[in-house]
């Protein structure tokens, strides 16, 4: 029997068509039912799923505002220093701080009884931000917080293959007794105890209580020392000599001639001051960092102190990973965690968790080295003022622990 050819030409340009069998009537009608309820499908299953994530928010406690900042982080850019490129916040280093998924550490590490009795967190307002404010062709700043205080005192922001001991780092006693370069072998207690220094002296803030910049000003740069680093370095120097720790600002610009080999003229220039003076037993390489979304929006890490906006702070910790010598790095990092245990016991949220990189950032040099960044080039020069001081309050309290040790 031959099949039925419905598709052949009549002779007039038409196509016949032969009528359709009871059995393929119902099989075209069931095909016909099959697409008009694919739509209706998708959307059911569109609807359970956000009922389903609404009620795992609910009982999860979750707030509302953290899941907004949890998805607004996938998008946001990080840059950090980064000794071959010579450059923080603009280099070719640029880390999502969503990166969280490559430390090799538990992020659910319960908080301390310090955390969880530490200072009321700033109020939601703080973190309200009216895009229509933001003047046409403007940069938004946006304020935001980075402290990350859910995931506990030991988590870091790991970038290297290193896996240190964080809880026994965390506890572990603070000594001058490390390895040392040789000129400091003949260390002394006469003298002064801290260092401050600047690699890139010319990092700059945003004008206070902006809430947008042009894009001429996001790249927040400056020769000026009094809307600079170095003023929120004198601040941090000035408050810690108040204390009673002794303290030498080296108000250096090692950026001055060009950016590139900024971290070669500033680990010159620290090995000269530990020559000079034994005692020093801290160095802090002062920066501020630069947080811009994928969108260019910038990030403006702030909390509060005492009723004022204050910018956060964070310490970046170089490491042996990249092949460099660095006897030290764990200490360095001790000193970043406990300092960050400390701070946030006393002022809230205002320190972000220690990043552990690859290079050594001069951090080999001295007794104790970290990098500290005091805001971002979001912040004004304002608020880091503020946080230097709050910095230096702990910063007494640790040296002076370490001095009766």
């Amino acid at each position: 029997m031959k099949p039925k050819n419905r598709g052949l030409p009549n002779g007039k340009g038409e196509i016949p068509l032969l009528p359709l069998s009871e059995g393929e009537r119902i099989k075209l009608d069931f095909v016909k039912q099959r697409r008009l309820l694919r739509p209706y499908r998708l959307y059911l299953a569109t609807a359970a799923t956000v009922i389903v994530l609404a009620l795992a928010v609910l009982l999860m406690g979750f707030d509302g505002g953290r899941l907004r900042d949890a998805i607004d982080s996938i998008f946001w850019h990080h840059d950090l220093p980064d000794e071959q490129t010579d450059t923080i916040g603009e280099g070719n280093d640029g880390v999502s701080t969503d990166e969280s998924s490559e430390s090799s550490d538990d992020p659910e590490d319960p908080l301390t009884p310090d955390q969880t009795d530490s200072p009321e967190m700033p109020p939601k307002s703080l973190y309200d931000f009216d895009y229509s404010a933001v003047p046409k062709g403007e940069i938004p700043i946006l304020p935001m917080d980075l402290s990350l205080l859910e995931y506990g005192p030991t988590y870091i922001q790991n970038l290297t293959g290193l896996k240190p001991d964080l809880e026994l780092l965390l506890n572990r006693p603070l000594s001058k007794k490390v390895d040392l370069p040789e000129y400091l072998s003949s260390r002394t207690e006469v003298g002064p105890k801290v260092l401050i220094v600047h690699t890139h002296a010319s990092e700059a803030y945003s004008k206070d209580g902006a809430i947008s910049c042009t894009e001429e000003e996001s790249a927040a740069r400056s020769l000026d020392s009094e809307k600079s680093v170095i003023a929120v370095g004198k601040v941090l120097a000035d408050s810690l000599n108040c204390l009673g720790i002794s303290t030498v600002h080296c108000q250096v610009k090692h950026d001055d001639t060009q950016y590139k080999g900024a971290y070669e003229r500033a680990g010159e220039t620290i090995s000269r001051y530990l020559e000079q003076y034994p005692s020093i037993c801290l160095v802090v390489d002062l920066h501020r960092d630069a947080i811009v979304k994928s969108s260019g929006e910038l990030i403006r890490p702030v909390t509060l102190i005492d009723g004022e906006a204050a910018a956060q702070v964070m310490c970046v910790v170089g490491s042996e990973f990249g092949g460099e010598s660095n006897p030290n790095w764990e200490g360095n990092l001790a000193f970043a965690l406990q300092l960050r245990n400390r701070i946030n016991s006393e002022y809230g949220n205002l320190c972000r968790p220690p990043y552990l990189k690859s290079q050594t950032y001069n951090q080999e040099l001295a007794p104790y080295s970290i990098l500290l960044e005091i805001g971002s080039s979001g912040n004004s020069v304002e608020e880091a003022k503020r946080s230097a001081a709050a910095v230096a309050n702990v910063l007494a309290e640790m040296l002076g622990e370490m001095a009766d040790s």
